[in-house]
């Protein structure tokens, strides 16, 4: 589609050949045009049902039919050609975004193992994948790969080099200036943690992007009871072979406690409609894989985006998978549907000793 595109009048010629194959009503010709990009019945548009109608001789009709298909097999070849059936996305600092087609080739990252939560505006980089949402301008989600080896420390690696950067790679009218958050009253809170990037300053650097940056609660949050949870993750990945972290944001409701009816409302930061929304919690899933002796172990955790005391139990915040797709509107690792997961928080304490949680403090603070 991407060359298609480059050349209007043969869009205008399909769409002139859409409506002469509805008007005859010849179902062959109009799947086959359809099949270039038109939206589906289900997705996108609804089609509309057309009408046969007996206002022409039966004769010319079938004359008819038979110049459309003729035009159809030509079309379908010219869809060919210009390469309608090439499935990949190509992001560019241009700021244009071509969306992932049906079909498309699978994305590579070991964070991807086991399925993809959405395929919505997805940029893969060194040390995690992020999906971006246009409108919030916050992540949908971030996922990252993490082991012994990912999390070793690169001597050359140094986090003071890396500097909070503008996303090129998002379209100029969504992306969000490191500035945005000056004087807010909220930190620019890392999704992909900087702390997991260790292992290259490159990975280092992507970590700044402001795609993986949500407006957090920053004293007893963002640098308190957050590091804490993604000092835990690094915890677990030197007790498994292998975790997949999932983090986002959430815009949950809450109940107005003068009509009884469930509400969602949050600040945002800057004037609409150029505004950043502020989550009202995040989450964070994990999937540990245990390769030697077989099987895996979840958890999920939804944190308000508030100051949350050190003395507070992980395990309150715990909820069951299915709770936070349906609230975040992903699916969480399709790939193992049907194989049997243990709860993580029944394998391990979902604690962190006093002397690690406050070095995840004094990291998260420098």
């Amino acid at each position: 589609m991407r060359l298609l595109l480059c050349f209007p009048p043969i869009t205008d010629h399909l769409f002139i050949i859409l409506r002469f194959c509805e008007w005859i009503h010849y179902p062959l010709c109009v799947s086959i045009v359809r099949r270039g990009g038109w939206p589906r019945a289900g997705v996108g548009t609804p089609r509309r049902r057309v009408r046969s109608t007996n206002l022409l001789p039966a004769s010319l009709r079938r004359t008819l039919a038979g110049v459309s298909l003729g035009i159809s097999i030509g079309v379908a070849g010219t869809l060919i050609l210009l390469g309608v059936e090439e499935h990949d996305e190509k992001t560019g600092g241009g700021g244009r975004h071509v969306p992932i087609p049906i079909d498309r080739k699978p994305l590579e990252h070991a964070a991807l193992r086991y399925g993809m939560p959405s395929d919505a505006n997805v940029h893969v980089r060194s040390g995690y994948v992020v999906s971006y949402d246009y409108r919030t301008r916050n992540a949908s989600w971030v996922m990252e790969y993490l082991t012994k080896d990912s999390l070793s420390v690169e001597q050359e690696t140094d986090r003071a080099n890396s500097k909070f950067a503008v996303d090129k790679d998002v379209p100029e009218q969504f992306r969000v200036h490191p500035n945005r958050h000056l004087k807010t009253g909220y930190d620019k809170g890392h999704l992909a943690p900087a702390r997991d990037m260790s292992h290259s300053q490159q990975a280092m650097d992507e970590s700044f992007l402001m795609t993986n940056m949500s407006p957090q609660v920053g004293a007893g949050f963002n640098r308190g009871y957050w590091a804490r949870l993604e000092g835990f993750m690094r915890h677990l990945a030197g007790q498994y072979d292998a975790i997949y972290v999932i983090t986002g944001p959430l815009f949950l409701p809450s109940k107005n406690k003068r009509t009884g009816e469930y509400e969602v409302s949050y600040p945002v930061l800057g004037t609409p409609p150029d505004a950043v929304a502020v989550p009202t919690h995040f989450f964070k899933v994990v999937l540990a894989e245990k390769r030697g002796a077989g099987g895996f172990a979840t958890a999920g955790f939804i944190l308000p985006n508030k100051v949350i005391p050190e003395n507070k139990d992980l395990r309150d915040f715990q909820a069951p998978l299915d709770v936070i797709e349906k609230q975040a509107g992903l699916i969480f690792f399709d790939k193992l549907d049907g194989v049997k997961k243990e709860n993580l928080c029944h394998e391990n304490k979902c604690t962190l000793a006093a002397a690690a949680y406050r070095r995840a403090l004094s990291i998260k603070s420098q």
